[in-house]
């Protein structure tokens, strides 16, 4: 099974029968993308090192309270918001936010990847980060990321580190099925942060 058919599959677990997003299942999703990043280079070692601390920080508030928080990801955020505690930047609040953010980029470029199947990864990843993240980030950040897009292998180069073909059919239908299934978790996440008006603008 490719990491692409895996996280799929994993994705199809994320929500319960009455729709509502389960903590556990959320973060094995996010969980099988970090090998996805670490193929992207050194430079991404960032990414995903924030990936992997947003994980931890959800999945360590989910075990405080696991018969409400593991059924129910939004619990763990609405129980901050009324402790006044969303705020900080170590909140569960802002590392679910920012989770789904580097979530966004990771299927956006993995979706412009299908898209354009000649594209170079290096101009995918340049073009996918200045229309999602680097909205979010000062100019310390940005240019951190600036050095680690020019990092990124070859197309070729990264598809056979993650175990798949450039050009496969296979693979590419993999993958597109991966993002639009995600995308529709991510998209659930985004309005319900928008409608608590959550979805913080401030730049890092």
């Amino acid at each position: 099974m490719s990491v692409f058919e895996e996280g799929t599959a994993l994705v199809g677990k994320v929500k319960s029968a009455d729709g509502t997003i389960q903590t556990k299942e959320l973060l094995e999703v996010c969980r099988s993308i970090l090998p996805i990043v670490d193929k992207l280079g050194t430079g991404f070692g960032l990414v995903k090192h924030d990936v992997g601390g947003n994980i931890d920080r959800l999945a360590s508030c989910a075990a405080t309270k696991p018969e409400v928080y593991q059924a129910d990801a939004f619990q763990m955020v609405r129980d901050d918001v009324a402790a006044g505690t969303h705020t900080g930047s170590s909140s569960v609040t802002k590392g679910l936010l920012w989770l789904k953010r580097a979530m966004e980029f990771i299927v956006a470029l993995l979706d412009k990847l299908h898209s354009d199947r000649a594209m170079p990864l290096s101009t995918a990843a340049s073009e996918t980060y200045y229309t999602t993240l680097q909205r979010y980030h000062g100019w310390i950040v940005t240019g951190t990321f600036t050095v680690a897009l020019k990092l990124v292998p070859s197309r070729e180069t990264f598809f056979e580190k993650v175990g798949a073909q450039a050009g496969d059919d296979s693979t590419m239908q993999q993958m597109h099925a991966f993002c639009t299934a995600f995308g529709v978790v991510l998209a659930d996440i985004q309005t319900f942060l928008a409608e608590n008006d959550l979805d913080d603008p401030t730049k890092v």
